[in-house]
């Protein structure tokens, strides 16, 4: 075998959860923005070419925004999978339960910003793709 797997133990599998109503909704909500997002993208600069650098920075501006605006309500993700035992001892039980359900409910409050920031990271990445690969080399192959 050219690279032999090594010999860990297994981990135990997760049980599924079942998808909720609004998890369905977050993915439908993703989808439609996202394409959304891409045909307004795309299809502007079609209909008027001087609303391409318009929607370029539009879109660069508001991405920015909600991303830091994600990460600033998230702290920066350093108190992220933080147990109790992990904070200081001079803190009472209740201070430190308090503390790890205060930064599960901030990050559950966030989710909604996700549904804004995923349709946006694919823009740009859309975008680099093109750019980068069919523009940059893929598309000298399909011209004559």
């Amino acid at each position: 075998m050219l690279f032999p797997k090594p010999n860990r133990p297994q981990r135990p599998q997760k049980d599924a959860k079942p998808l909720t109503k609004e998890a369905k909704a977050q993915f439908w909500a993703i989808i439609f923005l996202t394409i959304a997002f891409l045909v307004i993208y795309y299809g502007a600069p079609l209909l008027l070419p001087e609303l391409e650098l318009v929607v370029l920075v539009a879109y660069m501006v508001a991405f920015a925004a909600v991303l830091l605006a994600y990460i600033i309500y998230n702290r920066g993700f350093v108190n992220k999978d933080v147990t109790e035992d992990m904070l200081p001892d001079s803190w009472s039980a209740e201070k430190k339960q308090a503390f790890v359900q205060a930064e599960k409910r901030r990050a559950e409050k966030s989710r909604w910003m996700l549904v804004l920031i995923i349709p946006f990271a694919v823009v740009f990445m859309a975008e680099a793709l093109y750019l980068f690969v069919w523009d940059g080399w893929l598309g000298s192959f399909f011209k004559g």
